[in-house]
């Protein structure tokens, strides 16, 4: 039986070697690429692989079926 599900990718620069950086909250899982497309791929990949052996069902952040994401903006003494 299959389950859909919806995961939060955050895609960042990699200052130091470049190319992208993909994190997922909902799994704590990170991957990266040399192109944003590349960086998608391989965490859809990772995902994928992840819940194949963990279970979705055993992955706390889905027991609720709710995920908020919110922004938040910080002042920072630097």
């Amino acid at each position: 039986m299959f389950k859909k599900i919806e995961i939060t990718i955050e895609l960042t620069p990699d200052q130091e070697v470049g190319g992208y950086v993909a994190y997922c909250l909902e799994l704590d899982i990170t991957t990266e690429g040399e192109t944003v497309e590349e960086a998608i791929s391989m965490m859809k990949e990772a995902a994928e692989g992840y819940i194949e052996i963990i279970g979705v069902n055993n992955i706390p952040y889905f027991k609720t079926g709710k995920v908020m994401v919110r922004k938040l903006e910080l002042a920072a003494n630097v």
